[in-house]
């Protein structure tokens, strides 16, 4: 029974305790801890007093934009005419006639140096314009030859006939001067054509011994010699094998012999003019030995001329005017072929190689090996160094402090411990739209510095500075206490560890960091004071000190 009773005793004292710790998490959580809740905590944050400077600023965010440069082909060589044989020759005759590139030695992406290779023309190709350049060269040599000659002999043709048509007053003496003259303009018109007809031959003769003609007659003549040859052991009974062969002997023998008219056709000429000369020098001695006889024809001829005195002046000039501007014209041809010579032996240099003019990343290549440029235009686009931009768009209330020669700070997003320099290059003063709600005004930033790690597209906050200071104290503006006199002052320890408020004069604010003119010396440790929650724990504590600091 006395164990009954105690074991009653123990179970009723262990519900009293519970039911009193209940009664007590009860009583707590209705009465104790609200009452908690609503007290509050100060907690102190320390910062140093430091020197350095303020820069107040605004910052606007926009991508890289980059400026391309060029590495360009702009020789203006172009053909008015085909030849038959560039025509038969195909793709052998536009090699002869457009730059054909070998090597291509970069790739899009690849940042390049300047006098890095770049592009490497076949020397076919270089060989066969520099000979048609040079061709061009002496054809317009040879046009400016024949427009002097005419402007020397039909100017004093013409001189003489105004002479003799405006001398109706002149002595017998004057007319048989003039006279005599006529005649010897005819004799020195035989010299001129005697001077062209022997350049002509010169040409010819040229041609006969050019190099790749006569290899491509050697070639000719033992491609029907093998046909021939070829025909010529073909059994006949074969009707199949003797018929192709003799096709092929056939297109064999008519180019040689196309080939070899046309080398005859020179022959012909230069034994023509040869002959034609022959003649000339005939008539020379003929013409000088007539001179005599011809002395009273050419009198009754002048007689005749004067007639037509009073428009002898206006067709004089029009004459010469005519043969000056047929001259000019042949010497700027000529003028014109000599520098495209020029400009071509420039642009491929001794090597053939071109080379790069700049440094910079390589962003298009418009040509591949086996390529011709047949036209002026890009080979290869790239971004130097210095042609990194940035444009953002400012607000109409900060574009007033905004001037072009500002500097600015970037901070590029693939970047975020690093800082580049930019300067304003422009500004432009009118509204990116007039339709929109707000008004903002494109500026134009340049970067400075290296760039090689910047590419196109890239996003970047642009800080610009509008009001700064130099070298002077400062602390975080949260501890500093304004008054309701606006006086202020900043927490520190006294000599009992106690917070107390001291008076500070401020200055200049960026918003984060303050100006400190009277009060404190660098390295000065200040709080700043922030309550929390009593009922907060410590970590939630120092979090809220974060916060506020």
């Amino acid at each position: 029974m006395k164990k009954i009773r105690k074991k009653t005793i123990v179970k009723l004292a262990m519900a009293a305790i519970a039911f009193l710790l209940l009664l007590g998490v009860c009583v707590y959580t209705v009465f104790i801890r609200p009452a908690l809740m609503d007290r509050e905590t100060v907690i102190y944050m320390e910062t140093q007093v430091q020197s350095g400077d303020l820069i107040q600023g605004i910052m606007e965010n926009g991508s890289v934009e980059m400026e391309e440069s060029h590495v360009t082909y702009d020789l203006d060589i172009s053909y008015e005419e085909e030849d038959e044989e560039d025509e038969e020759d195909g793709e052998d005759g536009e090699s002869s006639r457009y730059l054909e590139i070998e090597e291509v030695y970069v790739v899009q992406g690849q940042r390049m140096k300047e006098g890095d290779d770049l592009f490497r023309f076949t020397q076919d190709s270089i060989d066969g314009v520099r000979r048609n350049l040079k061709n061009s060269v002496s054809e317009a040599r040879v046009e400016l030859a024949e427009a002097e000659s005419e402007y020397n002999t039909q100017a004093q043709t013409a001189k003489s006939t105004y002479n003799s048509s405006v001398a109706e007053s002149d002595t017998a003496q004057r007319s048989y001067d003039a006279s005599m003259n006529n005649l010897q303009q005819q004799i020195n018109l035989l010299y001129a054509d005697i001077q062209v007809l022997q350049k002509e031959i010169n040409d010819w003769n040229e041609k006969l011994v050019d190099e790749d003609t006569l290899e491509e007659y050697s070639d000719l003549k033992y491609e029907m010699e093998k046909a021939k040859e070829l025909l010529d052991e073909t059994d006949i009974s074969s009707v199949a094998a003797y018929v192709a062969n003799y096709e092929d002997y056939q297109t064999a023998l008519s180019s040689f012999e196309e080939l070899d008219d046309l080398l005859q056709s020179y022959r012909d000429g230069i034994e023509e003019n040869t002959q034609e000369i022959l003649e000339h020098n005939e008539e020379i001695l003929k013409a000088q030995t007539e001179l005599g006889q011809e002395e009273l024809l050419l009198r009754q001829e002048y007689d005749s001329a004067v007639q037509g005195g009073s428009l002898a002046k206006d067709v004089y000039g029009y004459t010469l005017d005519s043969l000056q501007d047929t001259v000019d014209d042949a010497r700027q041809t000529l003028t014109e072929a000599q520098e495209l010579l020029s400009d071509f032996e420039a642009f491929v240099g001794e090597d053939g190689v071109i080379r790069a003019d700049g440094s910079g990343l390589i962003t298009e290549i418009a040509y591949e090996a086996g390529d011709r440029l047949m036209s002026a235009g890009t080979m290869l686009s790239y971004v130097t160094e210095d042609a990194c931009s940035i444009t953002i768009d400012v607000s109409e209330e900060d574009i007033s402090h905004i001037s072009v020669g500002d500097t600015v700070t970037i901070e590029m997003n693939a970047y975020s411990d690093e800082e580049w320099e930019g300067t304003v290059s422009a500004v432009t003063t009118s509204a990116d739209s007039e339709y929109s709600a707000t008004v903002n005004y494109p500026v134009t930033i340049h970067i400075e510095g290296d760039t090689t790690r910047i590419y196109g597209g890239m996003t970047a906050d642009i800080t610009f500075v509008t009001d700064s200071v130099e070298n002077v104290l400062y602390v975080d503006s949260s501890a500093v206490v304004t008054g309701e006199d606006g006086s202020t002052g900043v927490y520190k320890k006294d000599a009992e560890g106690n917070m107390v408020l001291r008076p500070v004069t401020t200055g200049f604010s960026n918003g984060t960091q303050t100006e400190i003119l009277e009060g404190l010396s660098e390295g000065d440790t200040v709080y700043i004071a922030g309550t929390v929650g009593a009922g907060m724990d410590e970590e939630s504590l120092k979090e809220t000190g974060r916060e506020n600091g």
